[in-house]
């Protein structure tokens, strides 16, 4: 058995706890937005999926699939070496299977958070016209000046539900300042 399917084996042999968290990992991370902000299920593989938040969730928030177009995880999944600054590099096979989830459930240039994209396939989130939008009011202090916080990339510390693919400005609690209120 591959080392992937052992680990979610060892999942699932956890009863309702470890299909809890097949389900958040499997379904939540996937990008199809709704009006809420909330992503999900697309069609990757369930041990896709949990390599995916393991691997990448190990470092920061798994960010939602759909967050990005194909493109951009691919460019992002063969720069391993040289992760933003620093080396990310995964073996060949969780590579693999990295790759097949974050390009099967990318976002569709021209849609969503991707509908104002222009030009080459974007590599930062946060760097998206939409994410900008949505973030525009927020003062920097609040964030790269927040210890807490650090930098936009950094969802988790503020959306409290973002590891679960939800993104809804009520569930905002700036570390330090509260509940945001724009």
């Amino acid at each position: 058995m591959k080392p992937a399917m052992k680990k979610m084996a060892g999942y699932i042999r956890y009863g309702v706890a470890g299909s809890f968290i097949v389900a958040a990992w499997g379904l939540g991370l996937t990008g199809v937005s709704n009006a809420s902000g909330t992503y999900s299920a697309g069609n990757a593989t369930t041990a896709e999926a949990v390599v995916y938040r393991e691997e990448c969730g190990a470092c920061h928030v798994a960010y939602p699939a759909g967050l990005l177009p194909a493109e951009s995880w691919s460019t992002i999944m063969t720069t391993l070496d040289d992760h933003f600054g620093e080396n990310a590099e995964v073996s060949d096979e969780a590579a693999a299977m990295i790759s097949a989830y974050l390009t099967d459930n990318a976002g569709k240039p021209g849609r969503g958070m991707l509908k104002r994209v222009k030009g080459d396939a974007p590599l930062r989130i946060t760097e998206l016209p939409y994410f900008v939008r949505k973030h525009d009011e927020v003062p920097e202090r609040m964030v790269s000046g927040n210890a807490e916080v650090g930098s936009f990339s950094n969802c988790n510390a503020c959306h409290q539900r973002a590891e679960s693919g939800d993104f809804d400005e009520d569930s905002v609690r700036i570390p330090g300042y509260g509940r945001w209120d724009d």
